[in-house]
């Protein structure tokens, strides 16, 4: 039976043919599908019941994993709850998808878990899959730990800050943020002069939002570096924790002049969330004698002063 034939189906007495069309459904379907699917989930027949509460499930998972990022943040998030509300040993069939040998469909499936309440369960396939010999996987799963672990998981986290992968080593930070303990500041301090760029600008956010104030000479470091990647990521900060001082400003505009698109659309953002007179002032009119003076002079906003030496 194709899915066609099993929309027809749905109107079928008989009990059968009904089954059968709600399971096509449940495996093939779309999501437009699911509101008529729903309405069997309460019928007098238990078997019809159960078959349209699991195939719903289905249809939900299966497409979540397809198009995951087509779908809208709140609507995957409806979606999820809907799912783990019909069938709330849902994570028994996640956890099929986790460890399948489809890697794009495992990052789908643990995409999902985070759309589910906590459950020790889930806290349980994280701390296998940050283990996992896929860097994209653990990557993705230490990024969720940050949601389902408690004040007395987070040891779990601190051990993926030594992680090969770069990536992992950064989703680690941004996990460790959001647990919200200041007594990791430490810890954190000592990644503040990583050389990978996203690394270090999660940290002095992380740093920042944790308590510890004292990072303009360190995100003053990322500005001045000659790498784009750690301009941006310095710009970056600025914009996340709306860091405002005069020389942010100067430099955020003077970046605005920038040939690199990453740099160029950071240092707007950076003006923005500064949302001072002076950055307005740039965002809205550079003037041609302030363009001048900063292309002929731009050492004046790089952090030097007049003795050639960087503040800070």
């Amino acid at each position: 039976m194709n899915e066609d034939a099993a929309r027809k189906g749905l109107d079928s007495t008989d009990i059968g043919a009904l089954i059968q069309s709600l399971e096509t459904l449940g495996n093939g379907g779309k999501l437009t599908d699911l509101q008529p699917m729903l309405v069997f989930a309460k019928h007098a027949d238990p078997r019809v019941c159960k078959t349209a509460i699991l195939a719903c499930s289905n249809l939900i998972r299966n497409n979540l994993i397809s198009h995951f990022h087509e779908l809208a943040p709140a609507v995957r998030q409806k979606l999820g709850t809907v799912m783990e509300t019909l069938v709330p040993q849902v994570i028994d069939e996640i956890a099929k998808d986790l460890f399948c040998t489809d890697d794009p469909r495992r990052i789908r499936a643990l995409q999902i878990l985070g759309l589910l309440k906590k459950n020790p369960k889930i806290l349980e396939l994280l701390g296998k899959l940050v283990q996992d010999r896929d860097e994209k996987v653990r990557a993705t799963a230490v990024s969720l730990l940050g949601k389902f672990v408690g004040p007395n998981d987070q040891e779990m986290i601190m051990s993926l800050l030594s992680d090969k992968d770069k990536r992992v080593r950064a989703n680690t930070v941004e996990a460790l943020e959001r647990l919200g303990n200041k007594r990791l500041v430490p810890i954190l301090l000592r990644f503040r002069k990583d050389p990978i760029n996203r690394i270090r600008g999660n940290v002095l956010k992380a740093l920042y939002n944790l308590g510890y104030k004292d990072i303009e000479a360190d995100v003053l470091d990322m500005l001045n570096n000659p790498d784009n990647f750690m301009k941006a990521s310095g710009l970056w900060v600025i914009a996340q924790v709306k860091l405002q001082a005069s020389k942010f400003e100067d430099l955020s505009g003077f970046y605005l002049l920038s040939d690199n698109e990453m740099v160029y659309i950071n240092s707007k953002k950076a003006l923005i969330a500064m949302d001072t007179p002076r950055a307005k002032g740039f965002l809205k009119h550079l003037d041609s004698e302030t363009i001048e003076k900063m292309t002929s002079s731009p050492s004046l906003l790089l952090g030097k002063e007049k003795g050639g030496q960087r503040p800070g």
